[in-house]
């Protein structure tokens, strides 16, 4: 089929996909770990920034542009069968189809595995060539992919380097049927969840939903992201999130999502998605069937939604329902059980009955996923080591052992997933062993029948077909041209963490900042003759604030309220005392799950005091809530309210510049735009893209989120 761009895209973006192309071609194609995949969610979120890889070629090119061409015909509702996981033509699929055929069990199993290799013998892996050890127990089974986290990122070079050295290492897999190049994937979502440290972090989704032009804001943080993913050599990104946030106290969604509308989550998931595919980079959706409305992380317990089908219908699945029918290539399960929807299972001890989290269930993947809505792309499960997975007992044999391992992955493959994330990391010979056993014990499973061949088969091929698609692998054996490393990592120091990127960055979260409360026209302050005090939550914080000052030439008196090291209030005496004699005090808050309603929270205390001492001082007490917006309704008492909807990275200086003249680390651009706001220098524009509900006292003394809505979705206020 030929398309017609002219009609399908605005000559803008005709440059801007050929810009892309052609830079790439000269770089080679978390509590939470997606950040999801990582762990720790509340400890990573609060200290988030304390903490194949070959030459595109012409045709590569010509594959990105054409792809962007599609992505923008399905976004009109034409038909799907031209999407890209279509794309695949008649004498590719026979080839791919001899491919899966010669290949030996060892080979398939291994090709629907993705393993972490964050540390090798206690050693963060950030070189291959450090480890032999390790990369010769990547030689003993080919492998779909390699998934790389914090601990492997210590910069663009370094990592370039690394992905690179890991595609080199698998194609010298003695006695290979074919020799596959990997799928490398990363949780680069944007804001909070990050891995890339010296590139561009953008704002989060939550922010681009409170701009007004939100769905060329989430393209454009696609494209960023995609570009600089595939400078370093990725060629999968695991976002973008497209649950639906309808819970105000998800202790591990948030920000992550764009809106509580699924409408408004759908469009800016597709519209996310279309920048990433300008750049060859595979989206990948999640969390099917839907995290937004929970309050358990799945890294630490079995989160569990009391809804019917038709429920899901009307809210969560309406989102994958739209990118499956734009042609989505990948999704991602939730950890998460269903009751009313799912049948009940007898756990792995023999007696305990419960249900199996939705990866693991045939019911929400081969019956709803991809029978009812259907999708017949590649489903990879979140992360196999997450607590949800690794210590629920759901199948027979003991905590981290291979046949508990085997267990899961046979329930997961039976379900009708494709790629099994993370089972373990695989950090140290002992690991080395667990996966040849793991991989062994699911092979005799296949030869008892317990598990179909041609079960496997389906997965292989579509992760083959997907692999062939975005031109990471050619059945047809033909070596891509190549371009040295050096001149990969020269190129790809111009696109990661740019000027030019951060400069879009820092445009959008201006775009997003939004205010809800403005008694008695507080805001902005305008008179430099004005004591200020700006009370961040923890000291890093003052980097952030003091950069923001820096550039409006403002001053004030920064502080802190929160000792995270001691995990106590810091209000001391001293912050009383400069309160007392302050015109304004600027307060950030940070609210994550339902901890913001903590009456015994230090955060909960140290505001409410300061918030008390400004006003018996005579002061205006102006709040800024940094991550999510729900904490507005905590602290009513404020007389003005911006809300920022980014919470991570404020302690990271965007003056020092780690390794180029050109990258800058992974500042919080969010941060700065709201003091900017606050001084007048960044007039408001932004609206709620979520409704923010009261917070009612219960009779036990307790608060709770009440029925009704303090601020609807889309309320700002403009000055």
């Amino acid at each position: 089929m030929k398309l017609n761009l002219k009609r399908l895209i605005p000559a803008y973006a005709i440059v801007l996909t050929l810009g892309i192309a052609n830079m790439m071609s000269g770089c080679g194609a978390s509590k939470v770990t997606e950040n999801s995949v990582d762990g720790k969610l509340d400890q990573q979120v609060a200290n988030a920034a304390d903490d194949a890889s070959s030459q595109m070629t012409d045709i590569e090119v010509n594959r990105a542009e054409d792809r962007a061409e599609i992505k923008a015909e399905d976004m009109t509702g034409n038909s799907a069968d031209d999407a890209p996981g279509s794309q695949i033509d008649e004498e590719t699929d026979k080839k791919l189809d001899k491919v899966v055929a010669g290949m030996s069990m060892d080979e398939k199993i291994s090709q629907m595995i993705i393993p972490a290799i964050r540390t090798w013998n206690d050693v963060n892996v950030t070189e291959l060539g450090a480890a032999p050890e390790l990369a010769g127990a990547l030689r003993n089974h080919q492998y779909g992919g390699i998934i790389l986290f914090g601990a492997n990122i210590t910069g663009a070079e370094q990592t370039t380097r690394l992905v690179y050295d890991l595609q080199e290492n698998n194609m010298q897999i003695e006695d290979a049927s074919a020799h596959i190049p990997y799928l490398m994937p990363i949780d680069e979502e944007g804001g909070i969840v990050i891995r890339l440290t010296t590139g561009t972090r953008m704002t989060g989704n939550m922010a681009i939903g409170a701009t007004e032009d939100a769905t060329a804001n989430a393209e454009m943080t696609g494209s960023i992201l995609g570009e600089e993913m595939a400078a370093i050599g990725f060629n999968i990104d695991f976002a973008p999130v497209i649950d639906v946030n309808n819970n105000p106290a998800n202790p591990v969604i948030g920000t992550r999502s764009f809106s509580d509308d699924p409408q408004t989550v759908a469009s800016l998931g597709a519209a996310y998605s279309k920048g990433l595919a300008g750049n060859n980079i595979i989206a990948t959706y999640k969390h099917f069937p839907g995290h937004g409305d929970t309050e358990v992380d799945s890294h630490i317990g079995t989160p569990s939604v009391e809804k019917t089908y038709e429920e899901l219908q009307q809210n969560e699945l309406v989102p994958f329902k739209k990118v499956i029918e734009d042609g989505a290539d990948i999704i991602m399960t939730a950890h998460i059980t269903y009751p009313l929807i799912d049948e009940e299972k007898t756990f792995g001890d023999g007696e305990t009955k419960g249900f199996f989290p939705a990866t693991m269930s045939k019911k929400m993947i081969t019956d709803i996923l991809r029978t009812d809505l259907g999708f017949d792309g590649v489903v990879v499960t979140d992360a196999l080591e997450m607590d949800a997975i690794a210590t629920a007992g759901l199948v027979p044999g003991e905590e981290n052992s291979a046949e508990y391992g085997v267990g899961i992955a046979t329930e997961v493959i039976k379900a009708g997933v494709d790629l099994l994330l993370l089972p373990l990391d695989l950090n140290s010979p002992e690991a080395a062993t667990y996966y040849d056993e793991y991989i062994a014990g699911i092979i005799a499973k296949v030869e008892s029948g317990e598990i179909s061949e041609k079960r496997i088969d389906e997965s292989v091929k579509r992760i083959l077909n997907l692999k062939a698609e975005y031109g990471i692998y050619d059945p047809s054996g033909v070596q891509k041209d190549d371009i040295s490393i050096d001149d990969r990592v020269a190129k790809c120091k111009e696109i990661v963490g740019s000027a030019e990127h951060h400069e879009k960055e820092m445009e959008l979260a201006r775009q997003a900042i939004t205010v809800v409360k403005n008694d008695g026209d507080v805001l902005p302050i305008k008179d430099d003759a004005k004591r200020v005090v700006i009370l961040g939550r923890q000291s890093g914080d003052a980097t952030a604030i003091n950069f923001a000052l820096s550039e409006l030439e403002k001053q004030a008196d920064v502080d802190y309220y929160f000792d995270s090291s001691l995990a106590m209030t810091h209000y001391t005496d001293t912050i009383r005392k400069k309160i007392s004699s302050a015109d304004y005090v600027l307060a950030f808050s940070y609210a994550s799950g339902s901890s913001v309603l903590n009456k015994d929270d230090p955060q909960f205390i140290a505001l409410h005091e300061a918030m008390s001492d400004t006003h018996k001082a005579g002061g205006k007490f102006i709040f800024i809530s940094e991550n999510l917006p729900y904490d507005a309704a905590v602290y009513q008492d404020a007389d003005a309210i911006v809300i920022a909807y980014l919470g991570a990275g404020l302690n990271i200086d965007p003056t020092k510049d780690k390794e180029s003249a050109t990258g800058m680390s992974a500042r919080n651009a969010n941060v700065v735009a709201a003091i900017e706001t606050v001084f007048g220098l960044n007039p408001p524009k932004g609206h709620l893209p979520v409704n923010i509900p009261v917070v009612e006292e219960a009779e036990d003394g307790t608060l709770k989120y009440g029925t009704e809505y303090l601020y609807e979705r889309g309320f700002g206020i403009a000055f």
